[in-house]
């Protein structure tokens, strides 16, 4: 799960980059076309057509800028920071952390329960290994054929 979450989280700021690579070379190569979009979305928000003019000729000025400003207004992406792998790192490690320390509950209390009552009954006392390794290994085994089926879904759709 915490190398899916890093996968993901990259691959969403690297589509987001691009996506600014494109608005980039859309203003460089189209900025009449850029400004106009974004004179008539400030409009369509009731702002006069001056006011929309003179805002958007002064971001204009800065290109790095409005390049932004248009990914947050146009395409509502944030445009990621420059350590967005590192940032995608942490969400990956933050997302093991949790289901390492969530999905070792129902272990823990075969382990917790016979060490904290050690005058069990024999029947309960004696299978806890057991039921432990039931858990775990069904466990495996479930993940084992979701991430078969898994496997076999993209071979069909790619």
């Amino acid at each position: 799960m915490g190398v899916g979450e890093f996968l993901s989280s990259k691959a969403e700021n690297e589509w987001i980059l691009s996506e600014r690579m494109r608005e980039n070379w859309e203003m460089e190569n189209y900025p009449e076309g850029e400004i106009r979009e974004m004179i008539d979305m400030y409009k369509e928000r009731g702002m006069s057509h001056e006011d929309a003019v003179t805002v958007i000729n002064t971001m204009a000025k800065y290109k790095d800028f409005f390049v932004d400003v248009m990914m947050a207004e146009e395409l509502q992406l944030q445009v990621p920071e420059e350590d967005h792998k590192v940032e995608s790192m942490k969400e990956g490690v933050a997302m093991f952390c949790a289901f390492a320390s969530f999905g070792s509950l129902p272990l823990l209390g075969y382990v917790i329960i016979p060490a904290t009552f050690p005058s069990l009954p024999e029947e309960i006392a004696s299978n806890w290994f057991v039921c432990g390794m039931e858990t775990f290994l069904l466990g495996g085994a479930c993940a084992t054929l979701a991430y078969t089926i898994g496997q076999f879904v993209d071979g069909l759709v790619s």
